[in-house]
């Protein structure tokens, strides 16, 4: 049983840090400070 209960709590980390670094990503995309995938206009690209 501890050992389930291990990779519920290991599950659960990883799916906070996942949906955490998604909603950073999403949210410096519809800030406008996201790459649109066209280098040309990027400064942080070159």
């Amino acid at each position: 049983m501890p050992a389930i209960l291990g990779n519920i709590i290991v599950i659960a980390v990883l799916a906070v840090v996942t949906g955490l670094a998604v909603r950073a990503l999403w949210k410096s995309r519809k800030s406008g400070r996201g790459c649109s995938g066209d280098c040309g206009n990027c400064r942080g690209c070159h």
